[in-house]
């Protein structure tokens, strides 16, 4: 792709942009590879209009672009490539030949973003799909919420998902504490709700209960009778976190009871794992929209600990060149409507050829009479992987 590369400032007399104005190119002609399609447009027109310049974004008509006449009106600054599967892509900026200011900002926009044009990957992280029941059971089958999207309201239950969202996990827990308490148990609460959720109260029902957040506090916990030892698990702990408590907390107590699997939600064990497994390969975290939901900072902190740099995406004109410096891109979408994830995937498109992959791990409940329905993506309590090239 890079050897097809290449940067021009043409010149055209019959088309006409006045001063202080960029005209965003949507598709132009070159003058000897022919239709250039320019889909990252959008971006370069947000970009031009964040700088305060008034910008539109047309079709610039078969014209006589050529570089062969510096006293033209309207001087063009295109850059341009060959797609793999024939045709070509590209990003044209038009602007009037006397307005030295818009001229040097075009200058900079295109010598910028050709900068990284190169072919790359681009890995969708894709949360659940909603499910759940009204009535704080989840039917066998249905995936576990999904809580990547902001809440319309703002507000997450303590495992993480929004409160719109009927997820049973919390009811769960707090029905299996007042369970294990009124046996006359020693309970512990294993794992830890992810950062930016809502706390759940383990005192709330005026009892002792002790909070096991690691394996090394598992180890360090002062247990009065072994085989009166049970456990509740934390709404919003990663069951891959809650396994390596357990497996010390079952080493030390081999009578140790505690809350069924089925009644744990694996919302964040989902997000964790195809997060973990995105950025193993990534050199960038893309935050499309708000970065308030649980499930978004869950990925940011596991972004800084694997050293992938993070960038937030509020809006598409806050998206830079550097942002997208990359082999390979991990874009997580943050807005409720997708739109994030569609502005920044038709940018990308347009700025060198690119590999759209969605990604989603889902984990679900099946009994044992549905095995012999479940297709390989539905392995009960277990996590099934989707790649979906668009």
């Amino acid at each position: 792709m890079n050897r097809s590369v290449r940067s021009e400032v043409l010149h055209s007399t019959t088309l006409h942009v006045a001063p202080g104005t960029l005209a965003v190119a949507r598709s132009f002609t070159h003058p000897t590879r022919g239709p250039v399609d320019c889909p990252a447009h959008h971006l370069l027109t947000a970009r031009a209009r964040q700088a305060g310049l008034v910008a539109d974004s047309p079709s610039l008509p078969d014209t006589d672009l050529r570089d062969t006449l510096p006293e033209a009106p309207t001087t063009v600054f295109a850059v341009s490539y060959e797609k793999p599967d024939g045709g070509n892509h590209g990003l044209a900026l038009a602007v009037n030949s006397h307005d030295p200011a818009t001229i040097a900002f075009a200058r900079r926009e295109i010598e910028s973003w050709q900068g990284v044009l190169r072919t790359r990957r681009v890995l969708y992280v894709i949360a659940p799909t909603t499910g759940g029941a009204v009535d704080g059971t989840r039917a066998p089958g249905s995936p576990v919420p999904s809580q990547t999207s902001d809440s319309p309201h703002g507000s997450w239950q303590p495992c993480g998902c929004p409160t719109v969202v009927p997820c049973p996990a919390p009811g769960n827990a707090r029905r299996a504490l007042r369970r294990f308490l009124d046996r006359g148990d020693e309970v512990v609460v294993v794992g830890g709700p992810v950062a930016g959720a809502g706390t759940w109260p383990v005192q709330a029902l005026g009892e002792s209960a002790v909070l096991v957040r690691t394996p090394q506090e598992a180890e360090c916990l002062t247990v009065t009778d072994p085989d009166r030892l049970a456990f509740v698990v934390a709404p919003g702990a990663a069951a891959s976190q809650v396994a390596e408590i357990l497996r010390v907390l079952r080493r030390r107590c081999p009578r140790l009871r505690g809350q069924h699997p089925q009644e744990w939600c694996y919302t964040m064990d989902d997000l964790h794992t195809v997060v973990a497994s995105s950025l193993a390969q990534s050199d960038a975290l893309l935050i499309t929209g708000r970065a308030s939901a649980p499930a978004v900072r869950a990925a940011i902190a596991q972004a800084v600990s694997a050293g992938v740099r993070v960038r937030d995406v509020t809006e598409l004109a806050k998206l830079r060149p550097g942002d997208i410096d990359g082999a390979t891109i991990t874009l997580l979408d943050a807005t409720s409507d997708g739109r994030g994830r569609r502005e920044v995937g038709q940018a990308l498109h347009g700025l060198g050829p690119a590999s759209h992959v969605h990604r989603e791990v889902r984990s679900s409940f099946h009994p044992p009479h549905d095995a012999d329905r479940r297709t390989p993506r539905d392995e009960p309590l277990a996590t099934a992987a989707r790649h979906d090239r668009r």
